[in-house]
């Protein structure tokens, strides 16, 4: 349990784990688990693949003598719920993201500080990147270009590793020879990124300890800079996650409460650049986001209560709370906006959870 924790540990070094207050939430019909899938270690990241047919799984792997040991990705139908495929990777797989059409994905291996190339069709590992030149500790969180040219590995080791350059870039102009092709200057930890739908800027979480305030950093992945940053106003601790609604009005974010402070789900509008909401939440730890394609519904995790916060997006409440897993990390959501898979970190289960239609 206590390797479960060392990401978090290396987010926010004053973490002090409270009991949470409980929130009220409207009862909605329609959210629930229908399925729980058992991938045998326990897991961490999640994605739906682009076509929506398989949700692939980044499970740690298991600790032998204080040491990781190599991780997994399990492949699972997205409608028969059967577990498809089993990859080995590198030591503890943090998240996937899939570049271009979903041909290829890639995995990052924080215990190792590694990328794994994955060819998805064929379903096996074509390369390994490693990071050490940066360099990097903890890579957690990555994503892809729209036209897979270029994939950004953000790091959770930002806190202690001594350098600033915690956003890696790799080159995938040639997918057959995946480089490292440079960095981005982030002080702190950085967490997992996200994309305004036009993908002309990349959403960064960055946390900083008690140094500063949790921010959105805006990064441009055509001159790999930072060109703004949005304070995540009003209290502190480590931002987790990001989601952009559809039409790329709001992002979504997480943030990891520590000391006394509140976490929460705030909701940032990408035109005035500034907090246009709070959303409270059950737990002070929120840990993982995601959003319904048809930008009807937010689902954050509730990390220490083992459950699923449900935001509706036309009021910014919490709609209901969908109990899960023991420590829910990670959720994605299929195309269709009818399934949500959530990741339990604390177990060795992903939850499905069924959405009602509109």
């Amino acid at each position: 349990m206590k390797r479960l924790f060392a990401l978090l540990i290396a987010l926010c070094p004053a973490i002090v784990l409270l009991s949470p207050g409980v929130g009220a939430a409207e009862s909605v019909a329609g959210f629930e688990v229908v399925a729980t899938v058992d991938v045998a270690t326990n897991p961490f990241g999640v994605t739906v693949a682009p076509d929506g047919k398989t949700a692939w799984v980044a499970n740690s792997g298991p600790v032998l003598h204080g040491e990781s040991q190599p991780g997994t990705v399990t492949v699972i139908g997205t409608a028969s719920l059967a577990i498809e495929s089993v990859l080995q990777v590198g030591r503890f797989p943090e998240d996937v993201a899939f570049a271009g059409p979903g041909g290829q994905a890639f995995v990052t291996n924080s215990s190792d500080a590694t990328v794994s190339v994955l060819d998805a069709v064929a379903r096996t590992v074509t390369q390994t990147v490693s990071l050490a030149p940066v360099p990097m500790q903890f890579p957690f969180g990555i994503i892809s270009t729209r036209d897979g040219a270029k994939v950004f590995v953000t790091s959770a080791g930002g806190q202690r590793d001594g350098s600033l350059q915690n956003i890696a870039i790799l080159d995938n102009s040639d997918p057959a020879a995946v480089t490292l092709d440079g960095t981005v200057t982030a002080a702190g930890a950085t967490g997992r990124p996200a994309a305004t739908p036009d993908g002309r800027l990349l959403l960064v979480p960055r946390s900083r300890g008690h140094a500063g305030p949790p921010e959105i950093l805006l990064v441009d992945p055509a001159t790999d800079q930072v060109v703004d940053s949005i304070v995540m106003s009003g209290n502190q601790g480590a931002a987790m996650d990001v989601a952009v609604s559809p039409d790329g009005r709001f992002a979504y974010a997480t943030l990891f409460g520590f000391g006394v402070a509140q976490g929460g789900v705030w909701v940032v509008d990408l035109r005035s650049r500034t907090t246009a909401a709070v959303v409270p939440t059950p737990d002070v730890r929120m840990h993982g986001i995601g959003i319904t394609p048809d930008g009807r519904f937010v689902f954050a995790t509730d990390f220490l209560l083992g459950q699923v916060s449900v935001i509706s997006t036309a009021t910014n409440e919490v709609v209901q709370n969908v109990t899960v897993g023991q420590l829910p990390n990670e959720v994605a959501v299929t195309p269709d906006s009818t399934r949500a898979f959530v990741t339990n970190q604390g177990d060795t289960t992903v939850s499905v959870i069924s959405i009602p239609p509109g």
